[in-house]
């Protein structure tokens, strides 16, 4: 019997509450970020059209609770009025970055900056119609967990010569999961700077598209039933 997965979309959009004439809305924030006027705006949605609460997802997203039916269309139009969104691409909506080297010494990588390259990188080339996560995470630690992910990212230092500093890149992991599919991500590529980074997700996204056993077929199915060498080959052996 196949076993319930959770829907990682199901944070954002309009959804109805329990409570009968009330609704919640998911704010989408572009990895985590916010503007001291942003937060300012939400506070203020919050408290106009909603409960006063804002709480926070997994995903980096926020909820809007207690919105009444009658307020959503102006609620809505106030997010967007703040630069916000309610909706993402599947790619976006699960993807997951820790602070990176912009804000914790322990981070050999910019993750939030990787992350929104890729998001752009890739939404501009592939459709993806189911959901996704990816989690970019800046060191051993492990912040982000990047060993859950449909595809997870270990931030490293790739050595570039005997006389030269180490680049920014990452360690590229596939196949994590939670809950009823918890399992360790496997690595398939190691060393990869973090400019190499958005082609190298659009590479092994458009591999899983190509390859995938039919369209409903998860990403996590898809690199659960292929060997690590099998699915290196699949992607061209190397990350591009």
């Amino acid at each position: 019997k196949e076993r319930p997965r959770p829907d990682r979309m199901a944070h954002i959009g309009v959804h109805p509450q329990k409570q009968p004439g009330e609704s919640w809305i998911g704010v989408v924030l572009r990895s985590g970020h916010l503007t001291a006027r942003q937060m300012e705006g939400l506070a203020n949605i919050s408290h106009k059209f909603g409960d006063g609460d804002i709480r926070l997802t997994v995903w980096q997203n926020l909820i809007l609770s207690g919105v009444g039916n009658e307020n959503v269309p102006a609620a809505v139009a106030a997010i967007e009025a703040l630069g916000l969104g309610t909706q993402a691409t599947p790619l976006r909506a699960g993807l997951v970055s820790c602070t990176g080297n912009t804000g914790c010494k322990f981070a050999a990588s910019n993750t939030k900056g990787t992350a929104e390259a890729i998001a752009e990188h890739v939404e501009a080339r592939l459709h993806l119609d189911t959901p996704l996560n990816i989690h970019l995470t800046g060191c051993h630690h492990s912040c982000a967990q990047h060993y859950i992910g449909d595809i997870g990212m270990l931030a490293v230092k790739v050595p570039t010569g005997d006389d030269a500093e180490p680049a920014e890149g990452f360690n590229i992991y596939v196949g994590g999961g939670s809950g009823p599919d918890a399992r360790l991500g496997r690595e398939l590529w190691t060393n990869v700077e973090s400019g190499r980074c958005p082609a190298a997700i659009e590479k092994l996204l458009a591999t899983y598209l190509e390859h995938r056993a039919g369209t409903d077929e998860t990403f996590l199915d898809f690199a659960s039933r292929h060997q690590i060498d099998a699915l290196r080959l699949l992607c061209g052996d190397s990350a591009p």
